[in-house]
């Protein structure tokens, strides 16, 4: 019994540690990505959203005027209203924070993780490393990259494969179409948000959706170990 309280235990531990790394490393990400998207120099749209999207909010007020919610063909009508205005808005307003957020996540969770031997800062504060599955080794570069792909959640901006789809969004030109692709890909964020949470929960070994399609696993590093490395 006292061996099952333990086990129970670390294994609590052990998940509370992961989430606390994760909310770390989430803060300096989420620091970085607004720091560059806003000013002019690192995102050319700035100045500029907000013209873009008072005019958006102007015609989705005039637009909510004539909705009826139980009748669909007045919110396909209502979706089409505000649909051109809304894509230049997303365009002008998000754009430029999804490519960042692409270009920081991976160099953090994937180069910088990788030449820290499978360790964001987060990571390091909590003794924990990613690792290959099979062996125990060192992941591979390939792997966090992969692992990076198939993460993220709503936290910070979404799952970073929808996140990836949304950057060839703006080649839709009709804005309705743009509409209903954004819709579909919040769903989709949705559904894997709930995979990655039933996995962390019921897995005992913690492992989520990056790590069973990266083949990788977050072990504790133990502290005689990090003591001899360093």
């Amino acid at each position: 019994m006292k061996d099952k309280i333990e086990s129970f235990q670390n294994g609590y531990k052990y998940k509370v540690d992961r989430i606390s790394a994760y909310l770390i490393d989430l803060l300096i990400v989420s620091f970085l990505i607004t720091f560059l998207v806003s000013n002019t120099i690192t995102n050319p749209f700035y100045n500029k959203t907000n013209s873009v999207c008072s005019a958006y909010s102007e015609v989705e007020k005039e637009a909510k005027k004539d909705l009826d919610y139980a009748s669909p063909e007045s919110i396909t009508a209502y979706i089409k209203k505000i649909s051109p205005t809304y894509r230049t808005c997303y365009i002008r307003k998000s754009y430029a924070g999804y490519v960042w957020y692409v270009i920081l996540t991976l160099f953090y969770f994937g180069l910088f993780a990788y030449l820290n031997d499978g360790q964001t800062l987060g990571k390091k504060m909590f003794r924990l490393k990613v690792v290959n599955n099979k062996d125990g080794k060192s992941a591979k570069f390939y792997q966090l990259i992969i692992r990076n792909i198939f993460g993220g959640n709503r936290l910070l901006a979404g799952n970073n494969l929808v996140i990836l789809i949304s950057l060839f969004l703006p080649l839709i030109k009709n804005g309705y179409h743009f509409s209903i692709g954004i819709s579909i890909l919040a769903i989709l964020t949705y559904i894997i948000d709930i995979v990655f949470i039933l996995l962390f929960i019921f897995k005992k070994n913690g492992r989520t959706l990056d790590d069973l399609l990266g083949f990788t696993k977050v072990i504790r590093v133990d502290k005689k170990r990090v003591s001899k490395e360093n």
